[in-house]
């Protein structure tokens, strides 16, 4: 046999005959057509020639195993792949996250999390079924990536790295092969339901010959075959897996009423006498199908923008070589210290520092800030971000595992990992349920054999199918994972799943001052001439002195910065002074601008500007407040929420500002420990808090409150003790995220109260022989997608009324 030849008939990757099925799913690896004998040998080569690892078939020893064993996925361990997929932690541990086809319902979520967590070595497994993720992570030196893929390919799902462009194809692949699989169970139970109607209309009219009732009775067995073997595979191979790692899921009562209907059929026709059920059992495969239809659809939909935040990156940059010369370059080559050109509408690759001159970005798919954002030359620029109408230059400061888009995407994953008390509680419930049910229907079974034998396979079948403790796991997951979507979209996000049970009770909101309520830019706020100068000649003057420092209160004139002083000298703590048109000026403090003693015109932050030794201006300092900081305080307040400020300032403006805004209390002064103390004789009183501050003297605070709010200028460690973080600079995200915060404890409850309420209903009337197969199915299918329609509606994200008007 040739080479070519030997390619195309014995799997490329593990070594075993390649199917008729797989004959035409080949791949090019090394210029070379390669067959496979599973979809999922085909997926693990894919992901490593596009990983740029095919040097692994090249030098391994024999081929792989098959997909039960640890060599299968031994190339995941290889450096070059651990580079790019996987992440070291700081506490030692490594992580990464998995795209698992296969997925179907909360089952499948359950049962990969606890297959996982018995493996040795692993500490923390996330499953995400609207984005068919898991996130794991292990001990690097007790478990290797492949024994976890193969742990997980045991139990029937198929892994590889995540990436949004494989999930959308995955996505798309799954809704194929169920659309196929659906048109071949409706035109089946068509064809199936016609005989079973010649069947019923002959038993009404009197019957029908002999050989022509056995020709309908087998016709309709050979029609269900294809029904129940292919159509039905779905659900055969999901209770499959549960029986063999001994956690049955959702799909087992399924599966086995198919089979049991399918057999009892095909056994009284080979006898020729009894009732057959085909045309229920193809009816019932059907219209499982197009629930689970819909539901992977509305799954898809939400997983929509809220996946892979580097799918914002572009994919290539350009920057300048060693010799000042532009260069095209990918973009995983660019290096800390490059310095790049981005042309006008083009995203930014990387976080940088802006050179040269002003430009405009686009943050909105960061922050959620349709406006243009003004940068300056020094300015942070972040990866993701469009530039405006001109091309602007940068130097890299960050990539990769670096990026701000990197520590929003760790933040949001790690928000998913902690699952409320309420979700929780519905996974046991949704295990224990399963086997509950198949225990109820043969009882029932067993009940109806006394009562009317005739019906009892009927209705212990009823009860298989009418339940669905899917719905109840579904319930809590689909809308908090649904809410955070829609929060992240409109630059808020939620760092801890854990918010989701406080934001509904929050009773009082504690602000800190600057950088929270204010920009922490100093502005000018206003000038006061003493010696019949302008205005306008006393700021120039100011700002002459201002020009060439770094102090904050510099920027305060800038705008109107003209010729530098002479001379000049910048006196620490105190100001700075000197020389314009031979005349000796000092801006600062009184003490040190002017000769002798004097007061400040009123309350609030002044300083002087003299000139030798004689005060000629004063200059009254103010943060500068946020535009929405006024409208934002206005509409907490209609929510009937009580507000506190705490400030670490000693100046009059934090009363100032209090009574200017209306706050019901407020601190000046405070230190970490005053700050804290106060929170802790809110809550002490039963009140539940929300924070929000940026600093690090707020780190204590924000750790204590019931739900914590960073802003999206706060420090780094701040960011990382809140539950929550602003992506851009407005603060009335915070009244989306309060209002979601309710909308959404409403859809849990109306999602668990239908779940609740539709079996408890449900159960005891298919147990009563009221309800039929093919209704059960059908109000099984509705629920689970009356869940994930009800919880897809937190997609649209309003404000309450207070805060439109």
């Amino acid at each position: 046999m040739s080479e070519a030849a030997s390619l195309l008939s014995s799997c490329f990757h593990c070594g075993d005959a390649v199917p008729p099925a797989m004959a035409g799913e080949v791949l090019e690896i090394e210029g070379r057509e390669v067959a496979f004998c599973c979809p999922a040998c085909r997926m693990v080569a894919m992901t490593i020639r596009d990983s740029g690892l095919t040097s692994y078939y090249r030098f391994r020893d024999e081929r792989g195993d098959k997909p039960t064993t640890p060599a299968r996925y031994d190339a995941f361990d290889q450096p070059a792949f651990q580079r790019r997929w996987v992440r070291r932690r700081s506490d030692g541990l490594v992580e990464t996250e998995l795209l698992l086809e296969g997925m179907h319902c909360a089952a499948c979520i359950w049962l990969i999390e606890h297959h996982l967590r018995q493996l040795p070595g692993v500490r923390e497994v996330q499953v995400n079924l609207s984005e068919q993720r898991c996130q794991v992570s292990w001990e690097p030196d007790v478990s290797r990536l492949s024994n976890i893929c193969s742990a997980v390919a045991a139990i029937g799902y198929q892994p590889q790295p995540f990436s949004a462009d494989r999930l959308e194809q995955s996505q798309r692949a799954e809704q194929r092969r169920l659309l196929r699989q659906l048109g071949v169970a409706g035109l089946g139970s068509m064809q199936v339901g016609m005989a079973a109607i010649g069947l019923y209309a002959a038993d009404l009219q009197g019957g029908i010959h002999d050989s022509m009732r056995e020709l309908l009775r087998w016709a309709s067995l050979w029609l269900s075959i294809p029904i129940v073997v292919y159509s039905g595979m779905p659900f055969l191979r999901g209770a499959w897996r549960g029986v063999k790692a001994r956690r049955p899921g959702m799909d087992l009562p399924v599966a086995v009423a198919i089979v049991l209907g399918f057999l009892a059929s095909a056994w009284a026709t080979w006898q020729g006498t009894g009732e057959i059920y085909y045309d229920s059992v193809t009816m019932f495969i059907f219209l499982l199908l197009t629930g689970r239809y819909l539901e992977s659809r509305a799954r898809a939909w939400s997983s929509r923008g809220g996946t892979d935040l580097n799918a914002l990156l572009p994919l290539a940059a350009t920057r300048f070589d060693a010799d000042g010369k532009l260069e095209t370059i990918p973009l995983e080559t660019l290096r800390k210290g490059d310095r790049v050109v981005v042309a006008a509408g083009q995203t930014l690759p990387a976080d940088g520092i802006l050179l040269e001159r002003d430009a405009s970005v686009n943050e909105a798919a960061l922050t959620g800030e349709f406006m243009p954002v003004h940068k300056q030359p020094g300015d942070l620029l972040t990866a993701g971000a469009v530039n405006g109408d001109q091309p602007l230059v940068m130097t890299v400061e960050a990539t990769g595992a670096d990026l701000r888009l990197q520590m929003v995407q760790r933040l949001a994953r790690q928000a998913e990992q902690h699952k409320p008390l309420l979700a929780q509680l519905a996974d046991r419930m949704a295990s224990a349920f399963v086997i509950a049910v198949l225990v109820l229907s043969g009882l029932t079974w067993l009940g109806w054999h006394f009562i009317d034998p005739g019906r009892a396979f009927w209705v212990a079948l009823s009860v298989l199918v009418v339940s669905c403790p899917c719905a109840l796991g579904l319930a809590t997951p689909m809308a908090l994972t649904t809410a955070t979507q829609a929060l992240r979209r409109q630059g808020l996000l939620v760092t801890r799943g854990a918010v989701w049970e406080a934001l509904p009770t929050i009773t009082d909101v504690v602000f800190d001052k600057t950088g929270t309520l204010t920009e922490g830019r100093i502005e000018l706020a206003e000038t006061r001439p003493v010696s019949g100068r302008s205005a306008d000649v006393c700021i120039a003057i100011a700002a002459a002195l201002e020009v060439g420092s770094s102090h904050p209160i510099a920027a305060a004139f800038g705008a109107a910065a003209g010729n530098m002083a002479e001379q000049r000298r910048d006196v620490a703590g105190l100001g700075v002074e000197g020389v314009i048109a031979g005349r000796r000026y000092r801006l600062g403090v009184a003490a040190f601008a002017v000769n002798g003693e004097v007061a400040p015109p009123g309350s609030g932050h002044w300083i002087a500007l003299a000139e030798e030794g004689e005060l000629i201006c004063w200059f009254r300092l103010d943060d500068a407040l946020r535009r929405d900081t006024a409208a934002t305080v206005a509409a907490l307040q209609e929510l009937g929420l009580r507000l506190h400020l705490l400030s670490g300032d000693r100046s009059d403006s934090v009363a100032r500002l209090a009574t200017e805004l209306g706050f019901d209390h407020y601190v000046d002064s405070a230190t970490p420990a005053d700050k804290l103390a106060y929170l802790t004789r809110l809550q002490g009183d039963g009140k539940r808090v929300l924070m929000v501050g940026d600093g690090i003297n707020d780190i204590p605070v924000l750790a204590a409150a019931d739900v914590s709010v960073a802003m999206s200028n706060a420090s780094q460690l701040a960011k990382t003790r809140a539950d929550c973080m602003l992506l851009g600079p407005q603060l009335s995200r915070l009244l989306a995220l309060l209002w979601q915060g309710v909308r959404t404890r409403r859809i849990v409850r109306e999602n668990l109260a239908w779940a609740l309420g539709y079996n408890i209903i449900a159960l005891p009337l298919a147990a009563a022989g009221l309800v039929a197969p093919w209704l059960a199915a059908v109000g099984m299918s509705a629920s689970s997608l009356l869940v994930v329609l009800n919880a897809l509606r937190l997609q649209r994200l309003r404000l309450p009324p207070s805060a439109t008007s």
